[in-house]
């Protein structure tokens, strides 16, 4: 779904909802991957026999040769928005959002886990997560995002503190039926994709033609329908981590829980996941409170609403750190070798250097601006092949002044 042409949209009423308006705006503008995807979320409530229609313009889509006329690419997404559209303005609008109404939160008080075994305590932790709100939770390796998580998800109880998800703990499988967390490392599956995802919404009461009809707009949402025929093996580890997803939001869960969800994802795959998955937790129809761990700390500060800093199992306060620091902070690569790079730093003001691999990491100490590091690296004649302010960045927690 290219965004190179420029498509002749039909204008959407005064009236429309947000979604139409947002849908009809892309459509314009011959952004069809996000009318799709603006078009595909508002599909998911709506009847079987409305989904068979955007189905069946998907399909419709799927068969265009590649040079097709913006034109005919614009008819089929008004054909398939005007289906939808026509649903939820004739189905009573407390059916379409009772999800909505069901969505629970995610927040644990004081919570405290004990690893007797490698002397390791998480906590205490406070975490409280609304639905259609994402938590970012970044902390170098080791330092207890993943329990944290497991905690989140009912994997493990804590030795110390609360938990509550806005709804009974009194019968385990109804509360885990709505929590849904992936780890890093999925376990493999057999067989074929599309029998996995099936029984997914099976078991969790779609079933006939509903379950066909969801199961095919969910990988249409997460892109995945040139995969359908694959096996787990013949997947990349990105595709691994979608299709996983895919099996969860089958299940329609209140909250989600996604450990390391961008390792090993390029960066345009990384950029597409989080938007996706920033639209599915803020959906009007499915919210669901999110959260996330990962190294990657520049793209999580993107589409999380809040961000928790783990340091040796504790919390630290982000902007208290912030609030510490001075000067700013300036992530880069060079070709330079090191003697030659320590030469020329050794000319600038007061700093701290730290080496990452092939990355360096100088931290100032007073006034100097990025500017003013840009412009001594230009006439020096510095080659980068990287450089980015972490100044503001919760990438500057990891660094050791």
């Amino acid at each position: 779904m290219e965004n190179n042409a420029t498509a002749s949209a039909q204008p959407a009423p005064a009236h429309a909802p947000p979604w139409a308006l947002a849908a009809e705006h892309a459509l314009g503008a011959g952004q069809w991957h996000g009318a799709w995807r603006t078009l595909l979320d508002a599909a998911l409530p709506v009847p079987p026999s409305v989904q068979q229609q955007v189905l069946a313009s998907l399909d419709a889509w799927d068969a265009l040769p590649a040079q097709a006329p913006a034109a005919q690419r614009a008819a089929l997404l008004h054909t398939a928005l005007a289906a939808v559209r026509g649903a939820h303005h004739h189905t009573h609008s407390a059916t379409l959002t009772a999800a909505g109404r069901q969505a629970r939160r995610v927040q644990g008080s004081g919570l405290v886990k004990r690893f007797r075994k490698g002397a390791f305590t998480l906590g205490p932790v406070d975490v409280q997560v609304a639905p259609g709100h994402i938590l970012g939770l970044v902390g170098e390796n080791g330092n207890g995002k993943t329990t944290l998580l497991r905690l989140l998800a009912a994997d493990l109880a804590p030795d110390a503190g609360q938990l509550d998800w806005g709804a009974t703990a009194r019968d385990p499988y109804a509360l885990r039926s709505q929590l849904a967390y992936i780890p890093q490392r999925p376990h493999p599956w057999g067989g074929q994709l599309m029998d996995h995802l099936q029984f997914a919404a099976r078991s969790h009461g779609v079933v006939g033609e509903a379950n066909r009809c969801l199961v095919e707009l969910v990988i249409a949402r997460l892109s995945l329908r040139p995969f359908r025929g694959h096996q787990w093996k013949q997947l990349s580890s990105g595709y691994k981590m979608r299709f996983e997803l895919a099996r969860v939001l089958l299940t329609q869960p209140c909250v989600l829980l996604l450990d390391e969800p961008l390792a090993n994802l390029d960066i345009n795959a990384q950029q597409t996941l989080l938007s996706d998955l920033q639209s599915l937790a803020r959906s009007p129809w499915r919210p669901m409170a999110l959260v996330l761990s990962s190294q990657q700390l520049y793209e999580v500060e993107k589409v999380a609403d809040a961000v928790l800093f783990l340091e040796h199992g504790q919390p630290r306060s982000v902007q208290e750190r912030f609030a510490q620091m001075v000067g700013c902070a300036i992530e880069f690569e060079t070709s330079w070798s090191e003697p030659a790079l320590s030469a020329w730093l050794g000319q600038l003001p007061p700093h701290t250097h730290q080496v990452n691999g092939h990355t360096h990491i100088v931290s100032f100490q007073g006034d100097t601006s990025a500017a003013d590091f840009l412009r001594a690296a230009v006439d020096a004649g510095l080659p980068l092949g990287y450089l980015r302010d972490i100044t503001d960045s919760t990438r500057r927690l990891f660094v050791k002044d």
